[in-house]
């Protein structure tokens, strides 16, 4: 229930964070740079060496961050789940190439992938931008697509496990295709594995979306996530300047949202 409540809360914040009393996260303030947190009045988590507020710039990279999770995870069950099932289903030959080609696309280095895709958008950018896709777009897609195949593995597991059913059986011998049993018997009785793979990849691809952030291949300014912010705190620190709240506030942000996304996710495989 508490970590219930603080994605609930998070989320929450970050969807009304416009229409909240906070600076603009991009507001910047020469006379109250680098302001430690108030507690009880503004700045809450202080500012960051440009002035602006730190706990608006968090709420806004809470946008972003759970977004690229939650579309991210989506895309990784969306391909992963059809295509374990179908391998699955299809057996023999089949089934082995699919899953061998599986194995083949995960030795790929995750960052190499990443690389590439961000390179093609480079080449086509103004064309992209016609069809009204960006490099946010690109990266959505490909955080997805790096998580897909965990997921192929346990739907071809689930459906190997369902394919001896006698519902499954009936539904062949009254004439179903593949595709209907695929489509009408199989996916919808892989819903439960797939909320389950869904709270299991909802904390790697945030992560990994702050991971790359911060190494600057995510998420680009003016656009604000978890990663860019604990980057630009390291950036900021001095030892000279006691500033620590900088890279504290987007850390613990980070921290306990997969923390509560671990969970939450433990809970209900704990369940099934």
């Amino acid at each position: 229930m508490l970590a219930l409540t603080w994605l609930l809360l998070l989320a929450a914040a970050a969807w009304t964070a416009p229409w909240l009393p906070l600076p603009d996260p991009a507001a910047m303030n020469a006379e109250a740079r680098l302001a430690p947190p108030a507690w009880s009045a503004a700045p809450l988590l202080g500012t960051d060496p440009l002035g602006r507020d730190l706990l608006a710039r968090a709420l806004a990279g809470a946008r972003v961050s759970l977004l690229v999770g939650v579309l991210g995870a989506l895309v990784a069950l969306a391909v992963g789940v059809p295509y374990g099932a179908f391998a699955a289903q299809l057996g023999g030959r089949g089934e082995r190439f699919m899953m061998r080609a599986a194995d083949a696309l995960e030795s790929v280095p995750m960052v190499v992938f990443l690389l590439f895709l961000l390179a093609l958008l480079q080449e086509y950018r103004a064309e992209m931008a016609v069809l009204g896709f960006g490099r946010l777009h690109v990266f959505f897609l490909a955080v997805g697509l790096l998580f897909w195949l965990p997921a192929a593995r346990v739907a071809r597991a689930e459906t190997l496990r369902l394919r001896g059913q006698a519902f499954i059986l009936a539904a062949q011998a009254g004439g179903a295709g593949r595709a209907r049993v695929l489509f009408r018997h199989l996916l919808p009785n892989l819903a439960p594995v797939a909320g389950s793979l869904l709270m299991l990849t909802l904390p790697r691809v945030v992560l990994m979306e702050a991971f790359l952030s911060f190494l600057g291949l995510g998420v680009e300014a003016p656009a604000v996530s978890w990663g860019i912010l604990a980057a630009d705190g390291l950036a900021a620190l001095n030892p000279l300047v006691d500033c620590w709240w900088i890279l504290l506030v987007p850390s613990a942000f980070l921290v306990l949202t997969l923390w509560a996304l671990d969970v939450l996710a433990r809970s209900l495989a704990g369940k099934q």
